[in-house]
């Protein structure tokens, strides 16, 4: 049994499976094994190992039907632990809430929910303050306009970028029961092969491929992501919030390639609200924080208005569909 606080290392053949899983969730256990110079035995074991293990996660599907995604910041007062694991699980069995991270630093949560319009997310928020208001001291909302999630490019080699774009034509969006019933499938388990989506909807093999396909196309499945607890390898995970108000398209390309090529960056995300940026961080500790702030004031710091990172906890939900498609 693993103990909470155990690092763990990763061997060769660990790492190149994960590197496979992280530029292609959905790929076989044959094409890994061929990709990694293994067998579909020894693939598969490994994979169950590092679940078991709790290194790998989940292996989640992102959608949009529609959707706008916001993520929001809360810092609590007056709040002791109890009440605050009373909070989290609130949040958690809310309906709409894509995932919920507590965090330390100037905030004290990092969540985000799936809303339909500004007036769904009004309604939204409105119903969770009405239930944790009395223990906010603030909060911040910003909408997300796009993202690339580069992975775990901190452990694994050969990764690649997975942009995140929403399709503004509602047109576009067309889906129908059997596409609701093969997202609920995989929306926890994005490796479901075909044949036990099959299985669990009475769907043929052929419709599931052509639908999941078409949903790709069509922006209804965004992507799909390995989730790692990269603590269990010895790394923090932070989030970083920034505020640029010369924002331009050649400073966002720039921020972008500067993300591509710094290993430690997860994920940046393009937003319209309290910041423009956040990038998820894995590092070592906060004295590798400490430095990667300063090389990107460096690189950025005529630009950048506001500043602010959190240490980010265990992610306690992971939920990309609708409550209506569930």
């Amino acid at each position: 049994m693993v103990k909470d606080n155990e690092i763990l290392e990763l061997d060769v053949l660990d790492k190149k499976i994960l590197s496979e899983l992280n530029n292609e969730v959905r790929l076989s256990l044959t094409s890994i094994a061929k990709k990694s110079r293994s067998s579909k035995e020894v693939v598969h074991y490994r994979i169950q190992r590092l679940l078991e293990k709790g290194i790998i996660k989940e292996f989640i599907t992102i959608f949009g039907f529609g959707y706008w995604a916001y993520k929001i910041i809360l810092q609590f007062q007056n709040i002791d632990s109890d009440e605050e694991q009373t909070v989290v699980e609130y949040l958690v069995n809310q309906p709409y809430t894509n995932f919920v991270t507590p965090c330390s630093g100037n905030w004290d949560m990092v969540l985000a929910v799936m809303a339909k319009n500004p007036v769904h997310l009004e309604q939204i928020l409105r119903e969770m303050m009405g239930h944790i208001g009395k223990y906010l001291h603030d909060y911040k909302v910003a909408v997300s306009v796009g993202g690339h999630t580069f992975g775990h490019t901190y452990l694994l080699k050969r990764v690649k970028e997975s942009v995140s774009k929403r399709r503004n034509d509602p047109l576009q969006l067309d889906y129908d029961d059997k596409d609701a019933k093969i997202a609920r499938i995989i929306r926890n388990n994005a490796r479901a092969k075909l044949t036990e989506i099959n299985r669990k909807t009475g769907i043929p093999v052929d419709t599931i491929k052509y639908r999941l396909k078409k949903m790709e196309e069509k922006a209804i499945i965004k992507r799909y992501r390995l989730i790692l607890d990269s603590s269990k390898l010895g790394y923090d995970r932070y989030e970083i919030f920034i505020r640029c108000p010369d924002l331009s398209e050649a400073l966002i390309a720039k921020f972008l390639e500067y993300a591509k090529r710094n290993a430690h960056v997860e994920y940046l995300g393009r937003y319209v609200g309290s910041w423009d940026f956040t990038l998820t961080v894995h590092l070592k500790n906060s004295a590798d924080l400490r430095e990667f702030v300063l090389d990107m004031k460096k690189e950025f710091g005529k630009h950048i208005q506001n500043f602010e990172s959190v240490t980010l906890f265990s992610t306690q939900k992971y939920t990309y569909l609708p409550e209506e498609l569930r």
